[in-house]
């Protein structure tokens, strides 16, 4: 479930009432509350009137006095707020429509109680009760009595078709995957940085920019106003959202903040979660109405003379109008633009999708990211992080740990598309709701946004227990990567000792080396991040064999292991079969070439052989004819591998016309010489061309091995 912030207008609401309000008018605000997606409101409305219920009084409401018509229900030393013990019917409906009014907001501390006392007094109305009740408990961090809740649930629910049933079973799933320790990575610390960031209702989206400065979302109090045109302040200040700068120091801890220049943020807008290119020219953010959560929509602005312009919505192809953008961010290039938006085409709820953006802001046809990523519940909070290319977003449709968790994928070239998502794990991710996650290009130290502590004022004038978003930082271990292997015999898979190992990093980063596998044919070493690794494994008397592996996208310690299989170098021929040429002609045919590709891909390979390229004919024709026909055959592919990089050095072309007859397998598998006499004896005409086929051959044979 996506993380709500929303603006509190019940204050505001509250005093504008001319007259008392009765009970069934508070209940329909709240309903109305509910309905708009100001959850918090609604808790108030309906412990208001529970509460003066339970005294037996009508529920009066008079202006700038609600201190003398609401007495403040007694919290428990936790913070929660317990439901009357011997509820009347009146009371049992308040307790679900509260029940889910928590839960909404994000108060899953209190949700569970008052589901609890729901499942006590269940009510036609509310059938899926039980359901959130366990979704509480998992919220919570009680997974075991979450998933024994879901199991209940399924069990009296009885209908696999039934929606709620099927959460049940990804939720059980889910509750497996927290209580697995291995799902818990070792050496990860998460820490609050403090005030400067976590000040005011809500601080979240912290953003890298440069050496001098990040960007975050707060709402707080700011000594500087939000409009140019006026010095008045909101009333409601502290629930406005703004991106605010945080000035880095020069040994890279926090500094000052101030609130982003006056044009991007509004009085009247929430204005949040924003990126700017790396240039620090432009600033995509997102722009949301208070009142109207579906007028959310992603603004982007220029720098011109050192002054930033008026922000301007981004097209149809990034804002479609009755439905939200938001989350925007921008690839290193400047030229990738990922965003959130539950617009149709998607997997549910809120999707990630991308697209392609141009100097002036102009958007192409944007592309979902497909459902290796996306879900049938919310995806936000998109985070690409170029050096390894690697997407992190945050979840709550994934097998995770309850409430929106963070996940990664990575690039696949052979796919050309995302790799299935993986959950990055506790302690990053908490039973609550966990997003905005970026990490720095050493994969060491990041920062997440996240509601798991409790906090007294976010959105709530009562103070009933509300969770709210701060940003924590998260301090990674140093990764270690190392890889090792044995060199086999192909044929026998016996150990091949002191054979030598190659490594060669593609990008020039690393230094490029060699070791020699000890006397059981075992290699180890120590690889560094980032890391494109071409590996080579060689031994006297064996082809070559080769690897390629990838430290490049790692996000965790790893252990790679790669073995290798070496060939024997025959003592005879090796026959390059589908070799064809021309009638009567030594041009190569195109499907000879390819086939040829792959034989400069095994030179490039061995490089340290020399070889003679051997032209054959069959028996047919005249001797000598066939003799110069072949070495021109032979010379033709020596010319084209000489053309495609191999040294002329390396190679001998050598035509034997018929006088090398092929040795091949018979029916039985005894190796047969295919001379003019066992042709001949041949039963049929196609079983003679066969023959003559095979002896039509080019081949290659290992002259040296240096």
């Amino acid at each position: 479930m996506m993380k709500r912030i929303v603006l509190n207008i019940f204050a505001l609401t509250l005093f504008s009432f001319s007259f008392g309000q009765t009970n069934n008018e508070l209940e329909r605000m709240g309903d109305a509350a509910m309905a708009n997606g100001q959850y918090s409101n609604a808790v108030h409305y309906y412990a208001f009137i529970l509460f003066k219920i339970q005294e037996g009084e009508e529920a009066l409401y008079y202006p700038y006095e609600i201190t003398t018509a609401y007495k403040e229900p007694e919290k428990n030393e936790d913070g929660t707020v317990s439901p009357p013990e011997n509820p009347t019917s009146d009371q049992v409906e308040l307790i679900h429509k509260l029940a889910d009014a928590y839960r909404l907001a994000d108060d899953y501390k209190n949700a569970e109680i008052w589901y609890a006392a729901a499942l006590k007094n269940p009510k036609e109305e509310f059938p899926y009760a039980q359901y959130f009740y366990a979704v509480s408990l998992m919220y919570n961090s009680k997974f075991e009595e979450a998933s024994a809740q879901f199991e209940q649930f399924q069990q009296n629910n009885g209908n696999p078709d039934n929606q709620f049933y099927q959460l049940a079973t990804s939720k059980i799933a889910s509750c497996m995957f927290a209580l697995n320790p291995n799902n818990t990575k070792e050496g990860i610390t998460i820490s609050n940085p403090g005030e400067t960031l976590n000040g005011g209702s809500t601080s979240f989206g912290l953003q890298f920019v440069s050496e001098e400065y990040m960007l975050f979302s707060s709402a707080r109090t700011s000594d500087i106003a939000d409009s140019l045109l006026t010095e008045e302040r909101n009333p409601l200040e502290l629930y406005m959202l703004d991106i605010y700068i945080l000035n880095l120091n020069e040994d890279g801890s926090f500094g000052t903040v101030e609130k982003f220049p006056f044009s991007i943020n509004s009085g009247e807008y929430h204005e949040a979660s924003a990126v700017i290119s790396e240039d620090g020219n432009s600033i995509f953010f997102t722009k949301m109405d208070p009142n109207n959560r579906n007028e959310t929509k992603i603004y982007a602005s220029r720098k011109f003379n050192n002054t930033w312009l008026a922000p301007f919505p981004l097209d149809n192809n990034v804002n479609m109008d009755g439905f939200r953008s938001m989350n925007p961010e921008l690839t290193a290039d400047g030229k990738t633009l990922y965003f959130s938006t539950n617009r149709p085409g998607g997997e549910g709820g809120m999707d990630i999708w991308m697209t392609t953006i141009g100097p002036n802001g102009e958007t192409t046809e944007p592309v979902n990211l497909g459902n290796q990523v996306n879900t049938f519940d919310d995806e936000i909070t998109p985070f690409y992080h170029d050096i390894s290319r690697t997407l992190y977003f945050a979840s709550g449709g994934h097998i995770g740990f309850g409430g929106l968790d963070i996940y990664s994928t990575s690039w696949n070239d052979e796919t050309e598309w995302w790799r299935e998502a993986i959950n990055v794990g506790a302690p990053v991710n908490s039973s609550r709701d966990d997003s905005y996650y970026i990490l720095d290009n050493e994969l060491k130290t990041g920062y997440v946004t996240s509601d798991r502590e409790a906090c007294t004022e976010c959105d709530s004038i009562y103070n009933l227990s509300i969770h709210c978003n701060k940003i924590y930082q998260v301090n990674r271990p140093e990764m270690k990567f190392f890889i090792s292997g044995y060199v086999y015999d192909a044929a026998t898979n016996e150990v091949i000792p002191g054979a030598k190992i190659e490594f060669k990093d593609v990008s020039y980063k690393w230094e490029h080396f060699e070791m020699v596998a000890d006397e059981n044919g075992y290699y180890e070493h120590e690889l560094i991040p980032n890391l494109e690794l071409f590996m080579r494994a060689s031994q006297t008397d064996y082809f070559a064999d080769k690897a390629v592996v990838f430290t490049l996208g790692a996000t965790e310690s790893k252990n790679y292991t790669q073995d290798f299989y070496l060939e024997k170098i025959p003592k005879g021929e090796i026959t390059i079969e589908g070799i064809e040429y021309d009638f009567d002609s030594a041009k190569l045919r195109p499907e000879s070439e390819k086939i040829l590709d792959n034989l400069i891909e095994f030179l490039e390979l061995n490089s340290n052989l020399t070889i003679e390229i051997r032209s054959h004919t069959d028996m047919r024709g005249n001797d000598e004819y066939n003799l110069k026909l072949s070495e021109r055959r032979a010379q033709s592919v020596v010319d084209y591998l000489v053309d495609h990089g191999i040294p002329r050095e390396r190679l001998v072309a050598k035509g034997y016309g018929e006088t090398m007859p092929a040795e091949v397998p018979d029916a039985s598998g005894n190796i047969v010489t295919l001379t003019p006499e066992y042709i001949e004896a041949l039963p049929g005409q196609d079983a003679k061309e066969t023959a003559h086929q095979r002896n039509r051959r080019t081949a290659f044979f290992v002259l040296e091995q240096n």
